[in-house]
């Protein structure tokens, strides 16, 4: 499963804002954000799930603002007390547990059995009475 989270930078933390399925779709909302003045940085992280292996890859697709010349990444690690990040980025990650998902009910389904049934047995009741008077 495949997911683009555009994450916003404020306040010296980062915090996701929203969800896509679709990269270009992200990548457009994020240039939007980064256009504007309320963060002083965005970035796209695609996740990249497996379900056989439960394994996560994570990575940056895009960064606007502040963020893209590394001065969010920075004054973050100021705030944290942490040096600098090294390395080529994050290592794939172990999900915790792999909830099932539940299916959701279409609730259409009963209640259009129910008014079937419902016109069923007016019909009958209509019919009844009908054939009743012609006698």
């Amino acid at each position: 499963m495949r997911a683009f989270e555009i994450h916003t930078f404020r306040d010296g933390k980062w915090k996701m804002d929203s969800v896509f399925d679709d990269r270009e779709l992200a990548v457009y909302e994020a240039k939007k954000i980064a256009a504007g003045s309320r963060y002083s940085g965005v970035k796209v992280v695609e996740e990249n799930f497996d379900e056989s292996t439960n394994l996560t890859v994570v990575r940056t697709v895009f960064r606007g603002g502040a963020a893209k010349s590394g001065r969010a990444r920075k004054s973050a690690a100021k705030a944290k007390g942490a040096g600098p990040r090294t390395g080529s980025g994050r290592a794939p990650r172990r999900r915790r547990s792999a909830k099932p998902t539940k299916k959701q009910t279409n609730i259409m389904v009963p209640v259009l059995v129910l008014l079937i049934l419902l016109m069923a047995g007016l019909a009958l009741l209509f019919g009844i009475k009908y054939f009743s008077t012609l006698r």
